[in-house]
């Protein structure tokens, strides 16, 4: 039988190898013995030798004569695949994991099950390459290369801009405002796994802290849910102005004293943050104080379609107990009076809107929002534009 001619290695061919191999890429027994009996029998024409390409191609068209279903990309069997294959960091180093990978990938704005699509890809040609130590760098670019041929340029931008982002080492703060009931908090918690941001604020706890120092005689709306705050407003008789929206706003100003208060402490800890909540009307709360010592990006979520507001609050009540369905559905017009005051202040300062219900995964649409903002800082396009060669923190 021909021995395989590999540079200046000489290995015998060996039918159990490209069986055991076969079988690790998913074939069942029957079908590797047959491919490997196959081979061995095409390789009696040759002499004493084959060699490495020569083999790969007798291999690769008895695949794709009779298991053209099957897509191996790797089919140097006689060599041994890495157990473990580590990340270089530069100064740090961590094992590959593709659940971390695809965890990253998320950032360019595909869903799970795409991400480790993209994960799985890489890693596969890692083995492939034999690698047991690959440099962020490199691996980086092989996720951009598998994002260019499964998703197209667009999001191997997001990819990179992503990458060139967390090399500036500055704080990121998203505000994720919107009434009751419309996703905040989830979309809050999915977005901080997605994009390794450490905190999670909700304006309603600042608000449940200020309950505490505050007594309702001197700030009765913090005393009330944003949609009952107007129980404790008392407006001249002869006032034009809304009560609900009235008070609404005086507990959201009261509130944007604790938001800034986080925002400020994020900053000087150099720590990314979200906030979500209701008290985050656009324009209301003062954010010039921060200038350019982070980056803040405010977004909007709205639910437009009332009988769909029931079912996620129906919904909710059977998740949460403590949050009874009745108590928002008797409330459910003073809930959609402030969506749409909310709404109207997001079109005046354009702050983006992300309608749950017509968006596939309102996750994924908030982390393209962030991508094509971030696309927009000075820092980003220069490392974006220097292809990201700057060394990864």
């Amino acid at each position: 039988m021909a021995d395989i001619i590999d540079g200046k290695k000489r290995i015998p061919f060996m039918r159990g190898m490209l069986v055991h191999h076969l079988i690790q890429q998913g074939f069942d027994h029957e079908a590797a013995y047959q491919v490997a009996d196959d081979v061995r029998s095409a390789l009696r024409e040759y002499k004493e030798e084959v060699k490495r390409d020569e083999l790969l191609e007798l291999i690769h068209n008895l695949l794709s004569r009779d298991h053209a279903d099957h897509d191996i990309r790797d089919l140097v069997f006689w060599e041994p695949v890495p157990t473990s294959i580590t990340v270089d960091l530069g100064d740090s180093a961590h094992p590959f994991s593709r659940e971390r990978l695809a965890h990253s990938v998320q950032a360019a704005g595909l869903g799970p099950d795409d991400a480790m699509a993209i994960a799985r890809t890489v890693e596969s040609r890692l083995l492939e390459q034999r690698l047991d130590r690959v440099k962020s760098e490199q691996l980086g670019e092989m996720v951009a290369q598998a994002l260019s041929e499964g998703h197209g340029d667009r999001f191997v931008s997001r990819y990179q801009v992503w990458r060139a982002w967390g090399d500036i080492g500055k704080p990121l703060v998203l505000l994720i405002g919107g009434a009751s009931g419309v996703g905040k908090t989830s979309l809050a918690i999915n977005l901080a796994n997605v994009l390794d941001i450490p905190r999670v604020v909700a304006t309603d706890d600042i608000r449940q802290i200020l309950r505490l120092t505050l007594s309702q005689e001197f700030m009765p709306s913090i005393h009330h849910s944003s949609y009952t705050s107007s129980r404790g407003v008392q407006l001249p008789d002869m006032s034009s102005e809304d009560p609900l929206i009235t008070s609404f706003r005086d507990q959201a100003r009261v509130v944007g004293v604790g938001v800034r208060a986080i925002i400020s402490r994020c900053i000087e800890e150099n720590t990314s943050v979200i906030v979500d909540g209701v008290h985050l009307i656009p324009g209301f709360t003062d954010l010039s104080q921060f200038g350019d010592d982070a980056l803040i990006i405010p977004m909007c979520l709205a639910v437009t379609d009332r009988q769909v507001f029931k079912q996620r609050f129906a919904r909710r009540a059977k998740q949460s107990p403590n949050r009874p369905e009745k108590r928002y559905l008797d409330n459910l017009d003073h809930i959609l009076a402030i969506q749409q005051h909310i709404l109207d202040e997001s079109e005046e300062d354009n702050i983006p809107v992300i309608e749950i219900t017509t968006v596939e995964d309102p996750t994924s649409a908030a982390v393209t929002l962030v991508a094509e903002r971030l696309r927009k800082e000075k820092d980003v396009r220069q490392l974006t534009k220097g292809n990201g060669k700057k060394k990864r923190k």
